[in-house]
């Protein structure tokens, strides 16, 4: 049964209302696309972190008004700077908000689930239209205005199918001979394309979007390898300077001993008891006190700028770290770690994220080399199409009894293929590559673990022999000053104790900076660092992992 035409008035308007609807439907905002992007990105991205880490969570990306960064500057140009305290969670927050490694990072990611949504769009039902006007002639005889607009929809199956469903309508009036009105035509097609050799096949058609799929679960993998790797190199550097600063507070302690020491020597040396030998000794030894102590104050500053390169924070600003840092590394225990070389390196094949992603693109290869190999087919291609135009001027009231169709096959041999020869062959070495690229990373973490465990044994070892060394020294001054006020030492015996003090209280420091730092690295290289769900915070007191992560199937991550 025929549907019945429209009333006279509707088909009058409705040509005019497609326009008018195309051109609305046009005007979207540039702030609605931005805001329409990030719903699709970031649910992309909430899903695939739930997927790899299992937190819902995602990392936005903008938002940088009124920035920590900002604010400091903005002091610095009216003059006002001020002394910015920072604690370890402090400089944690401050490098998850002004870090530039770290918002390049995070901007990656999002980029990466953007590409995701063009990937799912060719699967989409995909909307075009138009419309186009115009007057024309020729001479006084003929004088004409058209008006056209068109409306398809297409869309593409997971097999390969390509259905296109078009309307185009036409107004023609006449501008001479009093213009007796508009002469409508319209016209309805729908065609269809099936692949049945080369492209055919949900493997073949899906490749790039399942492609798309895995390069968002290893975008998210790779940004949460960062933001450990990352927050183990901001809290290094800090513990680092704290380092620093104690040694230059032992060196002024130390200078301050030498100086009392060649006072007393001085005195000494006034009163005729000490030779002038032992007085050019001490005040050799102040000086070399002063220089060492003035180079240990410039390298602290260069290590500060560095550090505030590093957050992201203006070269002028004022920091201020906070010693009591130090203090609760010093309370914690230092201990060996229980854990065999063959668990260590088992744990982290099974644990980390770089591991992982490389096994997967393995998997991206051969899935890609069976792409390669049906690009070398011949093309045999299905099509139909049926238009139905409308009667003679009457726009939007089709005629099915002049529907035209048509079917048939499209056949292209694969007579030359020498680019896709080439493809394929770069696709097996591709292959190779991976698989290598696997196994090198593997060894890689076997000596990255290998390394890390045998430098937390040599830090124990190491911070024991230190804590004992400043016993010892401490003793040892003590003991050779008074021997020295009863002549029974020389001035050279005090100085040496002196620097033997100073070098002991520095290695302890060190011992104890390189232990933690040391421990911090293996739980990085085990994946074992338990990074807040936003940000780059951690607990540092967290034991060691003793199993395998949640690993589920990648391709699952992102797909609706």
């Amino acid at each position: 049964m025929l549907p019945a035409p429209l009333p006279r008035a509707l088909r009058s308007v409705a040509p005019l209302a497609l326009i008018a609807l195309l051109v609305l439907g046009a005007c979207a905002t540039a702030p609605e696309y931005l805001r329409e992007a990030d719903e699709d990105a970031y649910a992309i991205l909430t899903r695939a972190h739930e997927e790899v880490t299992g937190e819902a969570k995602v990392e936005r990306i903008g938002g940088s008004a009124g920035t920590l960064r900002q604010k400091l500057e903005a002091e610095l140009a009216r003059g006002e700077p001020s002394t910015l305290r920072i604690d370890i969670p402090r400089a944690l927050d401050i490098a998850a908000e002004n870090s530039r490694d770290f918002l390049r990072q995070r901007e990656s990611l999002y980029r990466t689930a953007l590409s995701l949504t063009s990937a799912r769009h060719d699967f989409e039902l995909r909307w075009g239209g138009g419309g186009t006007g115009e007057v024309s002639g020729q001479g006084d005889d003929s004088a004409a205005v058209r008006l056209s607009e068109d409306l398809s929809a297409s869309v593409r199956s997971s097999s390969g199918t390509r259905v296109v469903a078009s309307f185009a309508n036409n107004l023609l009036k006449s501008l001479v001979s009093g213009g007796a009105g508009w002469n409508e035509s319209s016209i309805l097609g729908l065609s269809l394309t099936q692949p049945l050799l080369r492209g055919a096949g949900e493997h073949i058609v899906r490749e790039p979007l399942t492609q798309a799929e895995r390069d968002v679960v290893y975008a998210v993998r790779n940004f949460e390898r960062f933001r450990a790797t990352f927050a183990v190199e901001v809290v290094s550097t800090y513990l680092s300077l704290l380092e620093q600063l104690r040694n230059i507070d032992s060196q002024r302690r130390n200078l301050d001993g030498i100086r009392r020491a060649r006072e007393q020597i001085e005195a000494l040396y006034t009163a005729n008891r000490r030779p002038l030998g032992d007085l050019d000794r001490a005040r050799q030894n102040e000086l070399t006190a002063e220089n060492g102590l003035l180079n240990a104050n410039n390298r602290f500053e260069a290590a500060m700028d560095s550090f505030k390169e590093q957050l992201g924070l203006p070269m002028s600003t004022k920091l201020e770290l906070d010693p009591a840092e130090l203090e609760r590394l010093g309370a914690m225990a230092v201990t060996a770690v229980d854990l065999e070389v063959e668990a260590a390196v088992r744990l982290a094949l099974q644990r980390r994220y770089d591991y992982r992603t490389a096994r997967d693109r393995v998997e991206d290869s051969a899935r890609q080399l069976v792409v390669a190999e049906d690009a070398l087919r011949s093309t045999l291609d299905f099509s139909a199409a049926v238009q139905v135009p409308t009667e003679p001027g009457k726009a939007l009231v089709f005629d099915w009894s002049k529907v035209s169709w048509s079917a048939g096959f499209d056949l292209g041999l694969a007579l030359d293929r020498l680019g896709e020869r080439n493809a394929y062959r770069s696709a097996l070495i591709a292959l190779d590559d991976r698989m290598r690229t696997r196994d090198e990373l593997a060894d890689q973490i076997l000596q990255q673990v290998r390394a890390a465990l045998r430098d937390i044994v040599t830090r124990v070892e190491d911070w024991r022999i230190q804590q004992n060394a400043v016993t010892l020294a401490e003793r040892r001054v003590d003991s050779t000053r008074e021997l020295y006020l009863a002549d029974r030492a020389s001035a050279l015996d005090v100085l040496d104790a002196e620097d033997d003090l100073l070098a002991a209280r520095i290695g302890l420091t060190s011992a104890t900076v390189d232990y933690s730092t040391s421990k911090l690295r293996l739980l990085r290289d085990l994946e074992g660092l338990a990074v807040e769900p936003r940000g780059l915070r951690f607990d540092p007191n967290l034991p060691l992992p003793t199993g395998p992560q949640d690993s589920r199937d990648a391709a699952r991550a992102v797909r609706p």
